[in-house]
């Protein structure tokens, strides 16, 4: 039932991909692409496509940077917002990513919106940038709704939405690809770098894929239990703790900074000398830029490994249940035995997830085309991440009643 669900969800999100949006001027639109690599990559690894200006153009990211703008304001005891209730908290998330979405969607249109945009919402260019700001806006509020339900009724949660995004973003840049080295420009070097492409994407494939699930082992044991069964007991932590969570927030959030600052340029006289200044100190096409995203990359890192694995919640839940880890005392010892081990595997996962995402920006500086290349990258990253992680959940529905596999070392004759 949940297959189905997941299915009809996937339906109506691709119906939303090819709700096309008028008004636009498809050339200021790609300008806007190839000079704002930040716009794009967050659009495309939240389930949005620049590319094909829809309803869903923008995707999950307003929410996601909604979402981080929520946890600053957590973090400041003053608030309270631990004491609001469940319904008013996500009302409140909510609007958030309304303000966060007409911003981004506000600055989108005001940047690829045409002369006849005017004339086709029966308004002012001002008026007309508006209203596309907010079509775009209650898509991504749309899209987050069904991300809900899909975490409710079906298989993945959002992920499953972002994954539909990346797999259309990836195929568009494969097949691009292809024609330009094997049709547009045709030669015995393009074959040969075409077959070095293909080759080094498959073993950088299988590096991902093994980083993501690779994954140390504490063994667990249980006081007065002695069975075969207890000797497999144990905590993981994957040497990726984060994810690829860690990537999705910076990129989206980092693309809102940009966003938010090109929304006050176009009404302050500043715009030539301290916006300016600002927009070129954080583009990811200028070393300070890149710098300042490696920064945020690694507080995200660190921030989702703590998030994901709390070692005062497994400790103390280890005490209750009278479980222990070998030569480690219960209680404090044992949350600072996993505190440090979770602290060496973010470190391994936070230095990959920062050369992944940062190394082919450096060679960007040097050659810009190149920086484009970089988004499949990412893309390919994000989507190892989340399919590992949906298979993980399908194996334990389909595992969640099979007792063979949670008792394995019972002898099925006796019953």
């Amino acid at each position: 039932m949940r297959l189905i669900w997941t299915f009809l969800i996937l339906i109506v999100y691709e119906i939303g991909q090819n709700v096309l949006i008028p008004g636009i001027d498809k050339q200021k639109l790609t300008n806007l692409i190839n000079s704002q690599y930040a716009f794009n990559l967050a659009s495309s690894l939240t389930g949005g496509n620049l590319h094909r200006f829809s309803l869903f153009a923008l995707g999950l990211g307003p929410y996601m940077s909604a979402l981080i703008i929520w946890g600053a304001f957590s973090s400041i005891k003053s608030f309270q917002l631990e004491r609001l209730s469940k319904n008013k908290s996500h009302l409140l998330k909510i609007l958030i990513t309304i303000i966060v979405a007409f911003i981004q969607g506000f600055v989108i249109a005001k940047e690829v919106s045409s002369v006849s945009s005017s004339s086709i919402f029966n308004s002012t260019s001002f008026s007309a940038s508006f209203i596309i700001a907010i079509i775009l806006t209650i898509g991504v509020v749309y899209l987050s709704w069904l991300s809900d339900r899909n975490n409710e009724l079906g298989i993945g949660g959002p992920g499953v939405l972002i994954i539909a995004g990346l797999v259309s973003n990836l195929f568009d840049g494969i097949k691009n690809f292809f024609e330009e080295y094997l049709i547009d420009f045709f030669t015995f070097h393009s074959i040969i770098f075409v077959f070095v492409v293909i080759v080094g994407a498959y073993f950088l494939l299988m590096i991902m894929v093994f980083m993501y699930q690779a994954e140390y082992r504490i063994p667990v044991e249980h006081i007065m239990i002695n069975s075969e069964l207890s000797a497999d007991s144990y905590i993981s932590i994957k040497l990726v703790p984060a994810g690829a969570m860690s990537f999705m927030f910076g990129v989206s959030f980092f693309a809102f900074v940009r966003y938010l600052i090109l929304f006050f340029s176009s009404y302050f006289s500043l715009r030539n000398s301290l916006f300016s200044s600002l927009l070129k100190n954080i583009s990811l096409s200028h070393i300070n830029g890149i710098v300042l995203y490696l920064i945020v990359l690694s507080i995200l890192s660190f921030a989702f490994a703590f998030l994901n694995i709390n070692p005062g919640d497994i400790s103390e839940n280890m005490q209750k249940n009278g479980d222990y880890i070998i030569n480690i005392r219960p209680g404090k010892q044992t949350e600072s035995y996993i505190n440090l081990t979770l602290m060496r595997m973010s470190t391994i996962g936070t230095f990959y997830i920062d050369f992944i995402s940062v190394v082919p920006l450096i060679i960007g500086l040097r050659d810009p085309a190149f920086t484009n290349y970089a988004l499949y990258l990412g893309v390919l990253v994000t989507l190892v991440s989340m399919v590992l992680t949906i298979i993980d959940q399908v194996r334990a529905l389909t595992e969640k009643y099979n007792y063979d596999v949670l008792l394995p070392f019972f002898d099925k004759r006796r019953f």
